[in-house]
């Protein structure tokens, strides 16, 4: 039988409920609760699966959050980054819920990186969830769908390789579609904010890049000076999340601008970015694109901008991480010493080099047109060998050869997980981009 708390409904271990699929969900244990109601382990269809049941009268239109819920489930996930409803119960007690997969061991909450108490394996990983949340948040847009409540609660990260997972699906919906979900305070597109207009997919961009800033700087970008008083008042929060937003780092307007003290991480990190870094975040947050939601960044332009960023890091001798520009001429702020990448690879359309440093990644975005599920796929990788003194080479992650050119002018083909050295004047087609191996010296 189901109990009752604070006259909210509950349900009790090994209680029964009928699925639309046909399937029979079993109570097991309570994972937690928020606003809408609570999430519990299930067994369903032979394995343990993820419940989330609503709290009564907890929607507006119940029947039209139905039919959206419904239909996201026959349609099934745009990318494999969302925790995507799967089947829906009946109801029952007059309420219902939906079943999704358990989120992996693992995996953190976004807000758990922000308040610094996990932390990605390295700034290469932290830049991985960002590729990830964008490449899942391009797929779905293109299928036509908004998120509509992007913040720090619904995004989970394994520090240890950049993979991400994005939960509280039940909300996303057609782009023109309403759900009744306003969004999150410090996430709100200024135009939601001052109920210009409701969630769609221009104002996820606003809040995407809002969490890409706060996880690649640790703060929030319009949160600079203008935020540091004992108390932000309602008018004050309105001010400087809807009617007067400024970027603190807006290389126009320093009325925002960063505290020397309390935003030091955040101005160490920005001092480091590569020029094409602070200029796509610059374009981000302009007074342009916080008035005229069309201009904003698209998540195509974030993907260039982010696989560009972190082919171009190297990890210096002394173990810190330096954010170079196609490998040369980089110094390295803790110790001191010079960085580089003895060599580089540049493909004929690109119009940057990329530096060949173990981990470097050439994605399939680099090379051409493509789409939006294969954008990260890997073309190439640079991947290590021997002992005490490991050789670098470059391999063929694609899934067609390579025709390459050696270093003495001879032709042969490259197959499917082979790997080649690394040495200037080598040449080869990936895709239809022909890429040469350079010196760095």
């Amino acid at each position: 039988m189901a109990s009752t708390q604070s006259g909210s409904q509950l349900l009790a271990s090994g209680q029964r409920i009928k699925t639309m699929l046909g399937e029979t969900a079993v109570v097991k244990s309570l994972i937690g609760q928020g606003g809408q109601g609570w999430v519990y382990v299930v067994s369903y269809a032979g394995k343990d699966m993820a419940l989330k049941w609503y709290r009564k009268n907890v929607f507006v239109s119940p029947s039209e959050f139905k039919a959206n819920l419904k239909s996201n489930i026959m349609a099934g996930p745009p990318a494999p980054q969302f925790i995507w409803p799967l089947d829906m119960t009946v109801d029952q007690d007059d309420s219902f819920g939906y079943i999704m997969e358990l989120r992996p061991k693992g995996y953190y909450e976004a807000t758990e990186f922000l308040l610094h108490n996990v932390t990605f394996a390295s700034f290469r990983r932290a830049v991985d969830a960002c590729l990830n949340v964008v490449s899942a948040f391009r797929q779905l847009h293109n299928a036509g769908y908004s998120y509509k409540d992007i913040n720090g609660g619904n995004f989970f990260f394994d520090p240890k390789t950049g993979k991400a997972l994005i939960c509280d699906n039940d909300n996303v919906a057609p782009s023109s579609v309403q759900t009744g979900i306003i969004g999150t305070p410090r996430f709100m597109a200024p135009e939601v904010v001052t109920r210009q207009t409701m969630p769609n997919g221009h104002s996820d961009r606003h809040s995407m890049s809002v969490l890409l800033f706060m996880l690649l700087c640790m703060g929030h970008p319009l949160e600079g000076s203008r935020s540091l008083c004992p108390v932000l008042g309602a008018a004050q929060q309105l001010a400087l999340y809807g009617t007067d937003p400024v970027f603190m780092m807006d290389p126009d307007n320093h009325v925002n601008a960063p505290n020397e003290i309390i935003h030091r991480d955040v101005v160490r990190v920005w001092d480091c970015f590569p020029q094409y870094m602070r200029d796509i975040f610059v374009r981000a947050f302009s007074h342009d694109a916080l008035t005229n939601p069309q201009t904003r960044p698209t998540e195509k332009d974030w993907l260039k901008a982010l696989v560009r960023f972190r082919s171009d890091m190297i990890t210096c001798s002394c173990g810190n991480e330096v954010f170079t520009e196609g490998g040369a001429g980089a110094v390295c702020d803790a110790c001191g010493k010079p960085v580089r990448s003895a060599c580089r690879l540049k493909l004929k359309d690109l119009e940057y080099s990329i530096p060949l440093v173990y981990d470097t990644r050439l994605y399939r975005v680099q090379v051409g047109v493509c789409n939006a599920d294969e954008a990260l796929d890997p073309i190439a990788q640079v991947v290590r060998s021997g002992g005490s003194k490991p050789v670098l080479g470059l391999r063929n992650a694609s899934k067609q050869s390579w025709n390459a050119i050696t270093s003495k002018g001879e032709r042969r083909p490259v197959a499917p997980g082979e790997v080649i050295p690394i040495k200037p004047g080598i040449q080869f087609t990936v895709e239809t981009e022909t890429a040469q191996i350079l010196s760095n010296q």
